[in-house]
């Protein structure tokens, strides 16, 4: 049994790796276009590094006599928020001619996108999950349920309900803050604690943000394996059949 339920898991972790040598093949042949090159540096160099320079460099312009530092984490902060605004507008002028064919055949496309990879994975190793014992999978399912419950509800304990309001909060403190900031460099009043706070909003959401992308994917990726260790118990269900059978025998 527990040799099996090694097994269960190191297909698991297979059907990942598959997967990310899938898309590091496409990622290698897009490689060579002007199109994702560009976009590539734009993503980096506008939206991720100004963001992490701006939060590393913050703690340094909270100290008076180095106030200016401050300005220069905002004006970082607001250059990120800007790409990211920005951002879907430049991909879609850089991907224009695919941009047709999405407007065209907007399911297929999407399908062709986001499910094509993950089913050529799910197909390879369906049979081997099949060839596991029907007690295995439904503890494997078990576990996998249990654990994407419990892995929800530490990041909910993080970041709260941010994935319902997405990135938004963020992008409105940025503006606001740089409106301030803009005020207090030309000669006005601007109140430091009201700056700071602002900072601390805009500063806290493009982190959550990110964090938050990396838990959906996660928790996308527990629900397919869920889904998966479904059909396995369903077709050895089926084992009699034409489709258990033939997957039975691959």
């Amino acid at each position: 049994m527990e040799e099996e339920i090694d097994r269960y898991f190191a297909i698991n972790a297979a059907i990942e790796r598959s997967e990310k040598h899938r898309a590091k093949q496409k990622r290698l042949a897009e490689k060579s276009t002007r199109a994702y090159r560009l976009g590539s540096r734009v993503f980096w160099f506008g939206v991720v590094m100004p963001a992490v320079l701006s939060v590393l460099l913050a703690p340094i312009g909270l100290y008076e006599p180095l106030r200016g530092v401050f300005y220069v984490c905002w004006g970082l902060l607001f250059l990120s928020y800007s790409m990211i605004v920005l951002y879907p507008a430049l991909a879609a002028w850089l991907y224009r001619a695919s941009l047709k064919k999405a407007f065209t055949l907007p399911y297929s496309s999407l399908l062709d996108v986001n499910a094509k990879q993950p089913m050529q994975s799910d197909a390879e190793y369906l049979p081997q999950l099949i060839k596991l014992s029907a007690l295995t999978l439904k503890l494997g399912m078990l576990e996998l349920k249990s654990e994407r419950n419990s892995f929800e509800k530490r990041t909910a304990m993080v970041v709260g309900p941010l994935e319902k309001i997405g990135i938004i909060p963020g992008i409105l403190a940025s503006f606001v803050g740089a409106q301030s900031v803009a005020t207090a460099l030309a000669g006005g009043a601007a109140s430091g604690s009201h700056l700071d706070w602002i900072y601390a909003l805009a500063g806290f959401n493009v982190l959550a943000f990110a964090l938050c992308v990396f838990v959906q994917f996660t928790l996308v990726r527990y629900d397919r394996m869920i889904a998966l260790t479904e059909l396995a118990i369903d077709c050895k269900a089926q084992v009699g059949s034409g489709i258990g059978e033939s997957l039975h025998a691959a």
